[in-house]
């Protein structure tokens, strides 16, 4: 069975070639558009773009290639046992470092490019001047054909189903109701943002507009979809880890397969309508994208708008809550380390057991069980570890900690090292279970012997 540690790898070693497939792709032009910079036509076969965006691709290509590799590497390290902590500590900076180095890429040619395109003149007249933002009043006025919101009632009545047949897990099945819910309300806030204005064609702005919204539809009731699969997952698979693992992770993958699918059809429709377009007038919004990646704007009223290539949208940095959100994600994404960190203390850090002064007390870093002897009713020694299901806690190859459920004992209150047997059944008046372990065995057999033989024999 792989570790823990080899998991984290591997499931995220393919997540640096789909960055560099996404930003591989921002090199085409779409929209007049590319890695961030509007051009004028003529700018497609100038010689100087083509070479910046060639050594775009490799160095993109490039950091692809050495993060995968780092992420095997990784996963390697991760079956070692004593450099499992360690492993997790790295991988939380290599994600880290996916997220940021990237982007600093596309960013640095976003400015050669930029250079460039100031160097030759291909600015529009007073747009650094003016700072305008362009809409379509005609385009913005047509109706467009709307997903009926019924699709997503029928899906959130149907995750909420499992509700009938297992009331002890309703509150899990609530929040998957309201994820549904959530799908829903950011799907209809979408349709607020401006439409696609490329050029004077008001066609073409309602033919994109029209594709984007028809890819968000799909996108979201993919999404709200997964939420309910994951709620009868929750019915169904309790008794089974992996089938667990599996209806859990298998709506996210699908969910991921169609959204990546989705942005690369809406950009490949983009690139193919737009072809024609960057003479004459054109929209040319450069002003308001630092690097090409952060929309600033102060004379647009909305948080959030449109990104101008695919179907994802961007936070405006001009409103206040617009720098909240940024640098609440920027701390967040810094805090990684910290995690890592976390969990490789947490990985390393042995699961204690021990009775003293009339309480037994389990410990695992952040989990602490106190149980009172005088509420014991019985304690068992268990040699083999039931099946279980994790409902909330935490869980590695060193120790199980948090509320599992079971078919031989019901709702368990756990904290254990699953790989040093035997195991304490601690049976309570108060009709909580415990399922306990030290990761020494002595501990665990001390404690056996020093309870009371009455509650033994019970």
């Amino acid at each position: 069975m792989m570790s823990t540690a080899t998991i984290l790898w591997l499931s995220c070693s393919w997540t640096p070639l789909l960055i560099w497939w996404t930003l591989r792709n921002s090199a085409r032009f779409k929209k007049n558009i590319v890695v961030g910079v509007t051009f004028p036509r003529e700018a497609r076969e100038d010689v100087q773009v083509k070479a910046f965006l060639t050594s775009y691709r490799h160095l993109q290509l490039a950091c692809a290639i050495v993060l995968v590799a780092a992420a095997l590497g990784g996963a390697a390290t991760g079956t070692v046992r004593a450099w499992a902590g360690s492993s997790m500590f790295c991988w939380s900076v290599w994600i880290l470092v996916v997220c940021i180095v990237p982007e600093v890429i596309y960013a640095l040619t976003n400015r050669r490019l930029a250079a460039l395109k100031d160097e030759r003149g291909w600015r529009p007249r007073g747009a650094a001047a003016q700072r305008v933002t362009v809409a379509d009043i005609g385009a913005a006025a047509q109706s467009y054909p709307r997903v009926s919101s019924i699709w997503f009632v029928l899906i959130c009545a149907a995750s909420l189903l499992p509700v009938l047949l297992d009331r002890d897990n309703v509150v899990i099945y609530l929040l998957f109701a309201v994820c549904v819910l959530m799908m829903w309300a950011i799907f209809r806030w979408c349709y607020r943002n401006r439409s696609e204005v490329v050029d004077d064609n008001t066609a073409l702005t309602q033919t994109l507009t029209r594709i984007r919204r028809r890819a968000w539809a799909r996108v979201f009731l993919v999404a709200a979809a997964s939420f309910a699969f994951m709620s009868w997952a929750q019915l169904l698979f309790q008794g089974s880890t992996n089938l667990y693992f599996i209806g859990m992770m298998l709506p996210c993958t699908v969910l991921g397969i169609v959204a990546f699918a989705t942005e690369m059809r809406v950009r490949s429709l983009q690139e193919r309508l737009t072809k024609a377009s960057g003479e004459g007038f054109y929209v040319d919004e450069d002003d308001h994208w630092i690097f090409g990646i952060f929309y600033y704007n102060p004379d647009d009223a909305e948080l959030i708008v449109n990104e101008r290539v695919g179907i994802n949208t961007s936070i405006n940095l001009a409103r206040p809550a617009g720098k909240a959100i940024v640098v609440a994600l920027a701390c967040s994404l810094l805090c990684l380390p910290v995690t890592g960190a976390f969990m490789a203390e947490e990985f390393g850090t042995p699961v204690t057991l021990e009775l003293s002064e009339q309480t037994i007390r389990a410990h695992h870093l952040l989990t602490t069980y106190e149980i009172d002897m005088a509420d014991v009713v019985s304690v068992e020694l268990v040699d083999q570890l039931p099946q279980m299901t994790r409902t909330f806690g935490g869980a590695s190859e060193t120790f199980l900690e948090g509320n599992f459920s079971s078919d031989a004992y019901g709702s368990l209150k756990v904290c254990l090292n699953p790989e040093v047997g035997p195991w304490l059944l601690v049976r309570t008046r108060s009709g909580t279970t415990y399922l306990l372990g030290a990761s020494d065995t002595a501990q665990t057999e001390t404690v056996y012997e020093e309870v009371p033989s009455a509650l033994v024999d019970a």
